[in-house]
């Protein structure tokens, strides 16, 4: 039963999120033959203050 966890920045729609979803099921369904119903898949959705990339703050990037 594979669990998926997926940390982005908050922002996406609950259509994106339902897309990412199925989408994602259905390649681990595909390529790793797992069962659909067991495919477990976590948003966890970050605040740009919260959420770093190089080290620097996502709320600081694109700042002068």
């Amino acid at each position: 039963m594979p669990m998926i966890q997926i940390t982005m920045l908050e922002g996406r729609t609950v259509e994106q999120k339902r897309k990412l979803a199925k989408r994602i099921t259905d390649v681990l369904v595909e390529e790793a033959a797992a069962p659909r119903e067991g495919v477990i898949i976590s948003f966890h959705e970050v605040s740009r203050e919260q959420y770093s990339s190089g080290g620097v703050l996502m709320a600081d990037k694109g700042k002068s």
